[in-house]
């Protein structure tokens, strides 16, 4: 049986790395980034599954929105995929030096910020996050705007939030537990 493995993102992407640098944590934003798509291909599907059973039960002849909504519903399922996919190669990396965000499938982005660049980190958890486990790093730097200013979706803030404060400021204390 042929079976088809994705490659571990930490082999993949320690390409990345400079010579004397030394990864930390990597992260993969939350699953409940996943959520809207998720839902509006589960809502596009159960309306083409109505309609066509509504359109059935009364013997209407509908044969192109029938047609037509069911072509929706598999955009909507190829959409979901690539998002799923997206979001399977896409990923944060903490290393000693500076933080990376690697992206993107076919063409790869990697965005970096030096952690003696970070000024002040901050981090947010709407009742959302908190209940599902997630939340949002707002991180300031000294010069001109930087590409990872705010970061989304981030799994386990607490103890991503005490190691980039200990990384960069020193002497954080270890994580008393999630909320």
């Amino acid at each position: 049986m042929v079976r088809l493995q994705l490659p571990d993102p930490a082999q993949r992407d320690t390409k990345y790395l400079a010579s004397q640098e030394r990864l930390v944590m990597m992260v993969r934003q939350h699953w409940a980034i996943l959520l809207p798509v998720f839902l509006q291909t589960a809502g596009s599907v159960l309306l083409a599954l109505v309609a066509n059973v509504l359109f059935a039960a009364q013997d209407v002849d509908a044969g192109f929105i029938t047609i037509l909504l069911w072509y929706f519903a598999l955009f909507m399922i190829l959409r979901m995929l690539w998002k799923l996919a997206d979001w399977q190669f896409d990923h944060l990396m903490i290393t000693d030096k500076r933080l990376l965000k690697v992206s993107g499938i076919f063409f790869r982005k990697v965005q970096t910020m030096p952690l003696s660049k970070i000024t002040d980190l901050t981090y947010n958890r709407d009742p959302m996050g908190r209940l599902l486990g997630y939340g949002e790093f707002v991180v300031e730097s000294a010069g001109q705007d930087q590409a990872l200013s705010n970061i989304k979706f981030l799994p386990r803030p607490d103890r991503l939030y005490l190691t980039l404060v200990d990384m960069t400021f020193g002497g954080a204390p270890s994580p008393a537990g999630d909320d």
